[in-house]
């Protein structure tokens, strides 16, 4: 297992920002597995990085801060 740096820009502010996760869990998610099982330890601020790519700054901003 690997670890990888997934890089995205922000659909709403442009900015570029980044999840780290493994090889493993990303391949798992490209083949169909739900964002919540392929990227269990991550945040569901992170899950919603990679499957939207809004940034967390952006996420607040639209979901509201908890």
């Amino acid at each position: 297992m690997t670890n990888i740096i997934l890089e995205m820009i922000c659909p709403i502010c442009e900015n570029l920002h980044f999840v780290e996760t493994t090889d493993e869990q990303y391949a798992r998610y490209v083949d169909g597995e739900l964002a919540q099982v392929a990227f269990a330890d991550l945040t569901p601020t992170e899950r919603e990085q990679i499957i939207s790519h809004v940034c967390p700054a952006c996420q607040g901003k639209i979901f509201g801060k908890k």
